[in-house]
C-alpha cells in the first residue's frame, strides 16, 4: 500500500514537471498599419527582462513557458500596444500593426507632425536609417535624401556641414532639441560640431518642411529639424560600438538605456570619442561626447533632467579657392583658357591654403648678438584654421498628464559655451611655398631675428616679440531659458493649445593670441583697441571685447480639431526680441564738474591736476540702449483624409519675424537705423497616398519673401572717389531689404515590392529667384555715411538682381535607393542623388549697371552613389551588427559650394559671372566607415 501511494506522488510530481517545463514559441510580424510595411527593430516585451527585436522583415520570435502573458509591441515613432497572449501549444503565430503617433510628451512638447493628420509635408528618419546609413557623418548629411533639403559639408571640416530648406539656409531653418530651440541667438547659425555623437541617443528626427508645426515663435521660414532623444520609453539595452573609416578615423560609442524600470525610474546614458586625419589636408578631428538623461514617473508627472556636450577640436579649411587651384583639369572642362590656369596651383581637390609646417629650432649667436647658424629642432605642424568648442546643455523638464484631457509641459534649460576659432593674423602678406602651403618657417625665423640687423629679437627681458601670430575669436555664451504649455482636450474633437518662451542669452567676444609661432608676446600697434605699445599675452584680449545680450519672450495659441475623416489647426504665436551691445574696448565716459569726458582702453586724462585712466570709479562702459522688435506668426492648416489610402492637405502663414541681431547692432557695435522685419507669406498643397506596401507623397509650395537680408556688410567700391581717396579703405553696403521668390514641387515615394526588395525614390524641383532693385547707403570703416562732396547727401548703391537665381543650393534634386535583404539578417543598399540648376552664392553689389539681372555662374551638376550594407549574427542574449558604408562610391569629382566673384582671391575680384570668377568648395572623395555593433 505505501509502495502504490508513493508510485501515484512520484507520476504526480513528473507530470507537473513534463507540464512545467513545456515551452512554445510567440512569432509574427510587426508592420505599419497603413502602409503594411514591415517595421526593423520594433521592441517585443513580456517584462523588464524578457523581450527581443524585429529583423529586417520585421519578423520576431520568442520563446515562453506555457501560461498566459501581457505582450507589448513598440517601435520608435509609433503608438505601442499590449495583447494578451495565452501560450498552449508548439507555435503561436501573431501578427501586429503599429500606428504611427508620437509618444505623447513627444508629441505636445516637440511638435511633432503627424501622419493624415498634421496639414505640412515632413519627412521622418528612424533610428534603423540612422544606424544603416550616417555611418559617423553629421547629421545633415543624411537629409539628401529627403526632398527639397541640401546639405554639404561647406570646407570639410568634422561638424562645418550646412543645410538648406527650399532654398532657405540654416538660419532661417529651426533646430529643436527635445523642443528646446538651439539656434544661435545672435545669428540663427546652427553648429553641428557642438552636436557631435547625439545619433548615438536619438529617438527620432523630423523634417517639416515649410512653416512648420511648430507652436512658438521660431525662424522656420524654411523648415524645421526636431530630433528627439531617447527616454523612458526606449527599449532596454546596452550598445557598444566600434568603428573605423577612411583617413584614420577612429570612433568609439557606448550607450545604456534602461528603460521603465518597476520603481518609475529610467536613465539614458551615452558617451563617444572620436579621431581622425580629415579628408582634406590637416582637416584633423578629436572630440569627446557625454550625455546623461534621469528620469522618474511620480503618478501622472515625469520628471526629466538631462545633459550633454561634446568638447572637441578640428582643422578647418575656410576660403574658397579657384577651381585651377584645386583641379587643373576639371578648371579646362570648364572652359576655362591656359592662360587663367596657369600658376594656379592644380594642388588637388583635398588642398588646404592654411596649413604649413616649420623647424622649431634654436639660433647660435656670436658674442655682439649677431646670428650665426640654426641649430634644427622638433618639426612643428601648424593649420591656422582650428575650431574648439565646448557647448554643454542643460534641461530640467516636468511633463503631467493631469488627466486624460489634459498635458501641462514645463522645460527650464541652460547651456554654456565657450571656446572660439584661429586664423593668422598678419597685415603684411603671407608667404606661400610651391606646393601652396604657408612658409610658417619663413614667420618662425622672421619673429625670432630682427631683419635689420641679424639679431635675435629679444627684449631686455629676454622675450620675444612676434610679428606674425595665429590668434583665436572667442565667442562664449551663457544662454537660458522657459518653455512651457498647456494642452487641453476640450472635446473628442476640439483640442486647444497655448504656451510660453523666454530665453536670455550673454555672447561674449574677444581676441587672444593663440600661437605665437615662436615668440612670447605681440605688440600692440595702436590699432588693436588696446593700450598702445603695451605687450599682449596669450590669452590676454585685444583688438575687440564685446557682449552681444538678447532678451527673448513669446507666446502661443493654438487651436486644433481632428475626426478620422479630416483635421485642422490655426495657431498664432509673437515674440519680442531685445538686443543690447557692450563694448569694452571702446572708450568709455565719465562726468567730472558736470563736464563729459572720454577715456580710451589703457588712456590717462588729467582734470583739475587729478589724473583719470580706464579703473577710475564712475565710468561707465559704452552700451547700447536696448533695442525691441516684435514679430508674429498666423498660420493654419487643414487635412483631408479620402478614403483608408488618400489624404490631401493644405496649409497657409503669415510671418513677421525680426531682424537679428547682427543685422541690428553691426561689428563695431553701433546700432543700425536700416531694418526693417522680414515678411513671409507661404503656401502649401499636398497629397499622400499609403498602402500596402506603398507609400507616395507629393506637395507643392509657394513662399514670398519680403525685406529679406543678405545677413551681412557687402564691401563696394566708392563711386566717386575723390584725388585724395586711399583705395585701401573698406567700404561697405547693408542691403537689408531685397525681396524672393521661392516655388517648387517635392515628390517622393517607398514601395516594398517584394518582402527582401525595397525601392525609393524622389524628386524635388525648386525655382528660386530675386524679385526686387533696392539702394543701400553706403557706410565707412566706422559705421558712417559716405557724403557727396558738393550735395552732402548720403552715398548710395542701388542693386537690381531681379530675375536672378537664389544660390548656395541644389534646386533640382532627384534620387533612387534600392534595398534588398540578404541571408535573413543581413542587406544591401545602393543610394543615388543628382543635384542639379545650383547657383553660385550671390553677390548683390555685383548686379549693378550694365549687370543689373545678370544671372550668377551656374554650378556643374553632378551624382553622387552610396552604398550600405550589413549583417546581424543573433546570439541569446546578444547580437552583432557588422555594417559597412562607402560614400561617393564611383568617386565623383564635384564641386559643393560656390560664390560667384569671388573678390578674396590673391589677384583681386574678377567680375565674369563665370567658372574663372568663381571660388569654391569640392565635395570629398571617396570614404569607407565600418563599423561593429554589440547590443545586450
Amino acid at each position: 500500500m505505501k509502495f502504490k501511494i508513493w508510485l501515484s506522488a512520484l507520476l504526480v510530481c513528473i507530470g507537473g514537471m513534463e507540464a512545467f517545463a513545456q515551452k512554445g514559441t510567440l512569432k509574427g510580424v510587426v508592420s505599419d498599419a497603413i502602409s503594411k510595411e514591415t517595421l526593423i527593430n520594433a521592441y517585443v516585451r513580456v517584462d523588464a527582462n524578457k523581450g527581443t527585436a524585429t529583423d529586417f522583415e520585421g519578423f520576431y520570435s520568442l520563446d515562453l513557458d506555457y501560461g498566459t502573458y501581457e505582450v507589448e509591441y513598440s517601435y520608435v515613432g509609433y503608438k505601442s500596444t499590449t495583447k494578451t497572449i495565452t501560450i498552449s501549444k508548439k507555435e503561436t503565430l501573431l501578427n501586429v500593426v503599429l500606428s504611427t503617433e508620437m509618444l505623447n510628451e513627444a508629441q505636445i512638447v516637440a511638435d511633432v507632425a503627424r501622419e493624415r493628420e498634421t496639414p505640412v509635408a515632413f519627412t521622418n528618419i528612424l533610428p534603423a536609417k540612422l544606424d544603416q546609413e550616417l555611418a559617423s557623418q553629421e547629421l545633415p548629411m543624411i537629409l539628401n535624401s529627403t526632398p527639397g533639403v541640401y546639405a554639404t559639408q561647406q570646407g570639410g571640416g568634422d561638424g562645418d556641414a550646412r543645410v538648406t530648406i527650399r532654398g532657405f539656409d540654416q538660419n532661417n531653418i529651426a533646430v529643436m532639441l527635445d523642443g528646446v530651440p538651439v539656434n544661435d541667438m545672435e545669428n540663427g547659425w546652427v553648429y553641428w560640431s557642438n552636436w557631435f555623437g547625439l545619433d548615438a541617443v536619438t529617438q527620432s528626427m523630423q523634417v517639416q518642411r515649410g512653416l512648420g508645426a511648430s507652436k512658438i515663435a521660431i525662424p522656420s521660414v524654411g523648415g524645421t529639424i526636431n530630433i528627439i532623444t531617447k527616454g523612458i520609453d526606449a527599449k532596454k539595452g546596452v550598445r557598444l560600438k566600434q568603428e573605423v573609416g577612411s583617413y584614420g578615423f577612429a570612433r568609439t560609442t557606448l550607450g545604456l538605456t534602461s528603460g521603465r524600470m518597476k520603481n518609475g525610474w529610467g536613465v539614458t546614458a551615452a558617451g563617444s570619442f572620436k579621431r581622425g586625419d580629415g579628408w582634406f589636408d590637416e582637416g584633423f578631428t578629436q572630440g569627446w561626447f557625454y550625455y546623461l538623461k534621469v528620469e522618474k514617473q511620480i503618478g501622472n508627472h515625469i520628471l526629466s533632467l538631462s545633459g550633454m556636450g561634446a568638447p572637441q577640436q578640428h582643422g578647418q579649411r575656410s576660403f574658397k579657392s579657384r577651381i585651377a587651384t584645386f583641379d587643373a583639369d576639371y578648371a579646362r572642362n570648364l572652359g576655362i583658357s591656359e592662360d587663367n590656369i596657369e600658376g594656379q596651383g592644380d594642388y588637388g581637390t583635398t588642398y588646404n591654403e592654411h596649413w604649413g609646417v616649420y623647424n622649431e629650432g634654436i639660433f647660435s649667436t656670436s658674442d655682439n648678438g649677431t646670428v650665426t647658424g640654426f641649430h634644427e629642432g622638433p618639426r612643428k605642424t601648424l593649420n591656422s584654421r582650428i575650431n574648439y568648442y565646448h557647448k554643454p546643455q542643460f534641461s530640467l523638464r516636468d511633463f503631467w498628464s493631469v488627466n486624460d484631457n489634459l498635458y501641462v509641459s514645463n522645460i527650464v534649460y541652460l547651456s554654456v559655451g565657450s571656446g572660439g576659432g584661429t586664423g593668422l593674423n598678419t597685415s603684411s602678406g603671407i608667404g606661400f611655398l610651391d606646393n601652396g602651403i604657408i612658409d610658417f618657417q619663413e614667420i618662425y625665423d622672421n619673429n625670432m631675428v630682427r631683419g635689420f640687423d641679424n639679431k635675435l629679437n629679444r627684449d631686455e627681458n629676454g622675450e620675444v616679440e612676434s610679428n606674425k601670430w595665429i590668434r583665436s575669436a572667442i565667442n562664449n555664451h551663457f544662454w537660458y531659458g522657459y518653455v512651457g504649455s498647456l494642452t487641453w482636450k476640450a472635446t473628442d474633437i476640439i483640442t486647444v493649445a497655448g504656451g510660453l518662451d523666454f530665453r536670455k542669452y550673454k555672447g561674449e567676444h574677444y581676441q587672444t593670441p593663440y600661437d605665437l609661432i615662436g615668440g612670447d608676446y605681440i605688440v600692440d600697434d595702436g590699432n588693436m583697441n588696446a593700450s598702445p605699445f603695451t605687450k599682449v599675452y596669450e590669452g590676454e584680449k585685444y583688438r575687440y571685447w564685446d557682449e552681444g545680450h538678447v532678451a527673448w519672450g513669446g507666446g502661443f495659441v493654438q487651436a486644433e480639431a481632428k475626426t478620422e475623416v479630416w483635421s485642422t489647426f490655426v495657431n498664432f504665436s509673437m515674440a519680442q526680441s531685445g538686443y543690447k551691445a557692450i563694448d569694452h574696448f571702446r572708450k568709455k565716459t565719465i562726468d567730472i564738474d558736470g563736464q563729459q569726458y572720454e577715456i580710451g582702453y589703457g588712456e590717462e586724462i588729467e582734470v583739475n591736476g587729478k589724473t583719470y585712466n580706464e579703473n577710475s570709479a564712475g565710468l561707465k562702459t559704452y552700451e547700447t540702449d536696448w533695442i525691441k522688435q516684435n514679430g508674429f506668426t498666423l498660420k493654419g492648416g487643414a487635412n483631408l483624409n479620402l478614403n483608408e489610402f488618400l489624404n490631401v492637405f493644405a496649409n497657409v502663414g503669415y510671418l513677421t519675424k525680426a531682424a537679428v541681431f547682427n543685422n541690428v547692432i553691426d561689428q563695431s557695435n553701433n546700432i543700425s537705423t536700416d531694418y526693417d522685419n522680414e515678411i513671409i507669406n507661404g503656401y502649401e498643397l499636398g497629397v499622400s497616398w499609403k498602402s500596402k506596401g506603398i507609400t507616395t507623397n507629393i506637395n507643392g509650395y509657394y513662399t514670398q519673401w519680403n525685406n529679406r537680408p543678405v545677413n551681412q556688410r557687402t564691401r563696394v567700391d566708392h563711386p566717386q572717389p575723390p584725388a585724395d581717396w586711399d583705395p585701401e579703405t573698406q567700404l561697405t553696403a547693408l542691403i537689408q531689404s531685397m525681396d524672393a521668390l521661392h516655388y517648387g514641387v517635392e515628390w517622393d515615394a517607398a514601395w516594398n515590392v517584394t518582402s527582401k526588395l525595397k525601392l525609393e525614390g524622389l524628386v524635388s524641383w525648386g525655382d528660386w529667384t530675386w524679385r526686387s532693385k533696392e539702394t543701400a547707403n553706403i557706410l565707412d570703416e566706422d559705421s558712417q555715411l559716405i557724403l557727396d562732396s558738393l550735395s552732402g547727401s548720403p552715398l548710395t548703391i542701388e542693386v537690381d538682381p531681379r530675375g536672378v537665381h537664389v544660390g548656395n543650393a541644389a534646386q533640382f534634386q532627384t534620387g533612387a535607393s534600392v534595398q534588398y535583404t540578404l541571408l535573413k539578417n543581413g542587406y544591401v543598399q545602393l543610394r543615388g542623388t543628382y543635384f542639379g540648376r545650383h547657383f553660385a552664392q550671390f553677390s548683390p553689389e555685383s548686379t549693378t549697371g550694365i549687370n543689373a539681372g545678370r544671372e550668377s555662374w551656374r554650378v556643374p551638376n553632378y551624382f553622387l552613389l552610396d552604398m550600405n550594407l550589413g549583417y546581424t549574427v543573433k546570439a541569446e542574449k546578444t547580437n552583432w551588427n557588422i555594417r559597412a558604408s562607402i560614400f561617393n562610391l564611383l568617386n565623383e569629382v564635384y564641386i559643393s559650394d560656390a560664390d560667384n566673384n569671388a573678390s578674396f582671391q590673391g589677384d583681386g575680384e574678377i567680375n565674369d559671372f563665370d567658372a574663372r570668377s568663381a571660388a569654391v568648395f569640392f565635395g570629398p572623395p571617396r570614404r569607407v566607415n565600418l563599423s561593429l555593433t554589440v547590443s545586450f
